[in-house]
């Protein structure tokens, strides 16, 4: 559960957390650093980089190209100071190359950020490359559904790698979700692309889904709505189910067969279950930052307004509960742009679905921590408390486990719930009636994916693929050998905030350096053409599978 926790803190209390923090540092801290300030902030992050992250050497080229980039990273700090942003800029770019999209520094680097609107287009990411998804340009009319090729004469790949320089991406699809934020601001594109020229537009490469390609000049001036709803040229409605807005939810499929479930997110009311159990964090400011965050009104009574969060398990318990009333055999499982959260929450759906099939699934996975000074006062621990689990603990050790838990299944089933009763967990007790046999097992699983699925749905995809799931749609950003399990830090004396990677998850550790998880089946270019270039074209897909009997 040490690992769980981790997460929780990582993915929930700590953005949260640093969501706050970050204002008030803004208040009290300088605009404007001097030299001397900055060199000792600069000092502190390298020796908290190296002390906290499992690797900070290998992807920045070793230990040695580390040690020198970052003494020209002190050393180039300007004898008159630089400004905060300046200065969180450079700590950004320094991170970039380390891949790690668990390590980063909070605050807007401003040479990534355009206040000024965005060009009326709108790029879909299918698993080999980018396409038109919608657009208000009178240029692009009917271009809707074509392949970029090229921008200004420079290929994807190239831009690819150029972005992925820049930015802390840990594989393409990482960097393809950069470069669509980049190709709608003339100040993002220069960064790419530093010759651009405003006044001369940009001109996009396009590929129709026969393999013609035409050049379509773009400028970067004139007014659009906002709102791609009202742009003239988007997907045409897919009328095969109702979307909702609500982060869990559910539809049975006309198909008869299938049932469709939507997890938008991995911080359900269940969180703060976990949460208060396991005294992680503060319960009570991490409910008020939801409410504030959704401009809801807060209930007064701390248990009504945790109540009052969406819950996860609840749907999740009423699909599989209709599913085995209507003998439904299939359910499709959309994790797609599921940006992560806690996974632990999502456990008890599994294990209604698998029953102690879930504890017992074979996994060759495998999990590092290093136990540093962050770590410890992250957890409130000392070096006293972990001499008592380990009397040879010292700092900065590093944790081996494996994902393959000794024991067997029911094993380690009552060793979960012992645990979340002692910390009364409300959701135990109901599960336990099951004993080990799950609530309904669809005869197939299928999972959606996109580049936004990452972190704990990222894991929550990889667990149930374990299980036999079928993976469909573009890869993630997510590297399945990543860094993760984020530490807080704050630098003195500027105040920036940020985190550390304190860990490393091997799902793939016969294949160390991997960092893209396949699907079983991608959507790619020619698969979105098919279905209309729309954001159900995955979804779209596994049904035509389904019906021909490809899963």
């Amino acid at each position: 559960m040490q690992r769980a926790l981790a997460i929780v803190f990582l993915l929930i209390v700590l953005p949260l957390i640093l969501a706050t923090g970050v204002l008030a540092a803004t208040d009290d801290a300088p605009a404007h650093l001097t030299q001397a300030q900055a060199t000792k902030d600069a000092r502190t992050f390298l020796s908290l980089l190296e002390a906290t992250h499992p690797d900070p050497y290998s992807n920045l080229g070793g230990k040695i190209e580390f040690k020198r980039t970052a003494e020209k990273l002190v050393r180039d700090i300007p004898a008159d100071g630089l400004s905060v942003p300046d200065f969180i800029e450079r700590l950004s770019a320094f991170l970039a190359p380390l891949k790690d999209g668990h390590t980063r520094v909070r605050g807007g680097r401003s040479r990534w950020q355009d206040p000024a609107p965005r060009l009326a287009v709108v790029f879909g990411i299918a698993s080999d490359g980018l396409l038109i998804e919608s657009s208000d340009l009178a240029e692009l009319k009917g271009a809707r559904g074509y392949k970029l090729v090229a921008v200004d004469g420079h290929p994807i790949p190239e831009l690819l790698n150029r972005m992925s320089m820049q930015a802390a991406t840990e594989n393409d699809y990482g960097s393809y979700v950069g470069l669509t934020m980049a190709l709608r601001s003339y100040k993002l594109l220069q960064n790419l692309i530093p010759d651009l020229d405003r006044a001369h537009g940009v001109a996009y490469t396009l590929q129709d889904a026969s393999g013609n390609k035409v050049e379509r000049h773009i400028s970067w001036e004139g007014e659009h709505p906002e709102d791609p709803e009202k742009w003239s040229d988007k997907p045409p409605a897919w009328t095969g189910m109702e979307h909702s807005d609500q982060p869990f939810y559910y539809r049975f499929l006309p198909d008869g067969h299938t049932a469709y479930f939507r997890v938008a997110t991995m911080n359900p009311r269940e969180v703060y279950d976990v949460m208060k159990g396991y005294h992680v964090g503060d319960v009570k400011e991490t409910v008020q930052q939801y409410y504030k965050a959704h401009h809801l009104e807060m209930p007064a009574d701390l248990d009504a307004a945790i109540h009052g969060v969406p819950s996860l398990l609840e749907p999740g318990t009423q699909v599989l509960e209709e599913m085995k009333r209507k003998n439904t055999p299939n359910l499709i499982i959309d994790l797609r742009d599921d940006g992560g959260g806690s996974t632990p929450v999502i456990v008890p759906f599994f294990y209604r679905i698998y029953g102690d099939a879930y504890f017992g699934r074979p996994s060759d996975a495998e999990f590092v921590q290093v136990k540093s000074q962050l770590y410890l006062e992250k957890y409130h621990s000392s070096v006293e408390e972990e001499r008592k689990k380990n009397t040879n603990f010292e700092i900065g050790d590093y944790e081996f486990t494996s994902g393959d838990e000794p024991g067997t299944a029911e094993e380690k089933r009552n060793k979960k719930f012992a645990d979340w009763n002692e910390k009364g967990i409300p959701w135990a007790h109901p599960l336990e009636e099951l004993h080990g046999k799950p609530l309904y097992k669809p005869a197939k699983v299928i999972v959606l994916c996109s580049p936004g699925t990452f972190s704990a749905a990222f894991q929550a995809m990889f667990a149930l693929h374990q299980m036999g799931a079928t993976v469909i749609g573009v890869p993630s950003a997510q590297s399945p050998n990543a860094f993760m399990e984020g530490t807080p830090f704050v630098l003195p004396e500027s105040g920036i905030q940020g985190q550390i990677s304190n860990g490393t998850q091997m799902y793939m550790p016969k294949d160390p350096r991997a960092n893209v998880f396949h699907p079983d089946f991608e959507t790619t270019y020619s698969t979105d053409a098919k279905y209309d270039a729309g954001p159900d074209a995955s979804l779209r897909f596994a049904l035509d599978l389904l019906a021909a009997g490809k899963i």
